[in-house]
């Protein structure tokens, strides 16, 4: 009997849900993560590092972490969005840094089993640029925001070159992107004017820029059933939180916000997040504030906490 009751509290224990964890805890406490996807052929997440210029794998069942790409392995530079495209077997990482002068804005394609580069894809319009975060639709167009370009621009699976798809200064310095379940609109989070919800078809903007600061100074951002969830770290008065933006039934306005989870210890400079089924896992404190953004060295010190990911259920 005694032993019978060991065994079932052991399945209990370890058997009983064992796909998933409550939370990561990173292993370099200076990697500074500033992008994460998952791989459900892989079962793992994609973390891009800012410091260390290199992407980072882990195990979504034990947590264990191994280097993707080296520091600086084929040319990447400090790393930023990220999105992994299963279908195809892809794995999409933005290098460059809008505060690092040497870092020509790139987009690397990976084959996600080889780890080989595929493709390096680089802006080649005038002026500045920051490609920041993407987003794919089913036909596996990506959408990529170009935060000193106040522009989106998409790379086409049938072509070879990043091409300019929308421009406008009510996008204003766009950082976090999504896209409906039905791929008819991307939501872009402009940093001042909050997300802008733009009708692919016509190139239209939907809604009117934000001035309550609901949906302003967002970096992640992702859709899911039928409303958006969101890191907001630009907005002082509001805190760090992750929040959830509850759209209209055309999904083409904001109606309010609801706060998931606001500034804690836990929750202290987060940047991105990504979906997987129906939770989010959040890069809950990034260190970004230690690292010198200009000389990109990390301030070591013992008082400062290994990086987690946040795992919140989604309503």
């Amino acid at each position: 009997m005694k032993y019978g009751i060991l065994i079932a509290t052991l399945i209990l224990i370890l058997g009983c849900d064992s796909r998933t964890m409550s939370e990561y805890v990173l292993d370099e406490r200076g990697l500074v993560p500033e992008g994460i996807a998952y791989s459900k052929k892989k079962d793992a997440f994609y973390l891009t590092s800012v410091a260390k210029s290199k992407i980072v794998e882990v195990d979504r069942k034990s947590g264990e972490q191994k280097d993707f790409i080296r520091e600086r392995e084929f040319g990447y530079t400090p790393g930023v969005g990220i999105l992994v495209d299963d279908t195809r077997n892809l794995l999409h990482a933005l290098g460059g840094y809008y505060m690092y002068k040497d870092s020509l804005p790139s987009l690397f394609t990976f084959d996600i089993h080889t780890k080989r580069l595929l493709k390096k894809y680089d802006v080649t319009d005038a002026g500045e640029h920051f490609l920041n975060d993407l987003i794919q639709d089913d036909k596996g167009n990506l959408y990529l925001t170009d935060s000193k370009d106040a522009s989106i621009y998409i790379l086409k699976p049938e072509t070879d070159s990043l091409e300019l798809f929308f421009k406008s200064s009510e996008v204003e310095f766009p950082n976090g992107i999504a896209i409906s379940d039905d791929n008819s609109k991307l939501y872009i989070a402009s940093f001042s004017k909050g997300v802008r919800i733009l009708d692919i078809s016509t190139k239209r903007i939907l809604n009117d820029p934000d001035t309550l600061g609901i949906s302003q100074g967002i970096d992640g951002l992702e859709f899911y059933k039928g409303h958006l969830y969101a890191i907001q770290n630009g907005v002082r008065a509001n805190t760090f939180n992750f929040r959830k933006l509850v759209l209209d039934p055309t999904q083409g306005k904001i109606v309010k916000a609801k706060v998931l989870d606001s500034h804690t210890p836990r929750l202290d400079l987060p940047l991105t997040f990504c979906l997987v089924e129906n939770e989010a896992v959040v890069i809950g404190n990034s260190n970004l504030q230690y690292l010198n953004q200009e000389t990109f060295k990390f301030v070591a010190s013992d008082t400062i906490s290994n990086t987690k990911l946040l795992v919140y259920a989604l309503e």
